[in-house]
């Protein structure tokens, strides 16, 4: 072992070298131009025989080591950050994956409500769970939780909470139910000073519809801003309208219970995947809509750019 180390020192030290380059992570990341998902290859039956495509955006994103933070450097289309702008109080990278699975899984049901609604079919809601996609304080809970009560009382969304604080003090104790795993469990909060319990929560509806409509998505796929797509995609499937008419149709926006458009992240970064995949139409959110419109004109890019601030706006130009 000690002659094979002495002969082969040279290649050992560059290997590990290269581990030590390529594996270990600092405390960045980078964006860079992304891409398309094409739903129309991830929804049931009917849109296969349809012409064209319906795409949600997304962007590519690099872990940091020392070769992509140097690449960085010389990749214009490659932005770097710093690793805390994703996170909140201290998360690591499961907590962030976490919390976009939660995000889609959301958005997959706000999507599949305001479709059905929108086409007139059966939808009705039969509850509903308010889950935690964040914390800002060591206070117990975690990413995923299910709230049930707070002092007994039952939690119908944030503003419950809210107001609930507002009748107490600091340095009272109050006692949070949760559903974690399927085992409920309660926690014992002490407020401070702000009287806050330092959690983001986000509210899941459970709803009976007349069919099932399934999109099949990848392990590392997450995040609420396909929500508009998402909506698109299912109405056409259960409708049986085209919204295509033989156009590769990409868009990004949350989208919410009641049909509303909003705000995302990375939107430069997006339209130059759509520019990248030969989209025709992109939409977007009144609220990403200057910024997507500057992105298209400095670069000079060849696409029809569309501000849709609702669900209906979106049916109604594409079906025009």
């Amino acid at each position: 072992m000690k002659n094979f180390i002495k002969e082969n020192l040279k290649f050992l030290l560059f290997l590990l070298l290269m581990i030590l380059v390529i594996e270990v992570e600092l405390p960045y990341y980078i964006e860079a131009p992304g891409g398309t998902i094409n739903l129309t290859k991830r929804i049931d039956k009917n849109y296969n025989k349809k012409n064209g495509s319906l795409n949600m955006l997304y962007v590519t994103e690099y872990k940091g080591n020392i070769v992509t933070v140097l690449l960085s450097k010389v990749i214009k289309s490659w932005d770097l950050y710093e690793i805390k702008n994703q996170q909140i109080s201290n998360e690591d990278s499961k907590d962030i994956y976490l919390r976009n699975k939660v995000m889609l899984d959301n958005s997959i049901q706000n999507a599949t409500f305001v479709a059905y609604k929108e086409a007139g079919k059966n939808v009705e809601i039969k509850s509903k769970e308010n889950i935690v996609i964040a914390t800002t304080k060591d206070n117990g809970l975690a990413i995923g939780d299910i709230v049930l009560t707070i002092d007994d009382m039952e939690v119908e969304d944030i503003k419950t909470i809210k107001d609930h604080l507002k009748e107490l003090h600091p340095k009272d104790k109050v006692t949070i139910k949760i559903k974690r795993d399927n085992k409920e469990k309660n926690i014992d909060i002490i407020l401070d000073e702000d009287k806050l319990l330092g959690i983001m929560l986000i509210t899941n509806y459970n709803y009976e519809t007349e069919e099932d409509v399934n999109i099949a998505f990848k392990s590392g796929e997450g995040g609420s801003s396909g929500g508009l797509v998402l909506t698109l995609g299912i109405y056409s499937e259960i409708t049986g309208i085209d919204l295509l008419k033989g156009r590769n149709i990409a868009g990004t926006g949350t989208i919410d219970i009641n049909g509303n458009v909003g705000e995302i992240d990375g939107i430069k970064y997006k339209i130059a995947g759509a520019v990248k995949n030969k989209m025709d139409i992109v939409l977007v959110s009144p609220y990403n809509y200057e910024e997507a419109k500057k992105v298209i004109k400095d670069n000079h890019y060849d696409i029809k750019l569309v501000k849709v601030n609702t669900f209906k706006e979106a049916v109604d130009y594409l079906t025009q």
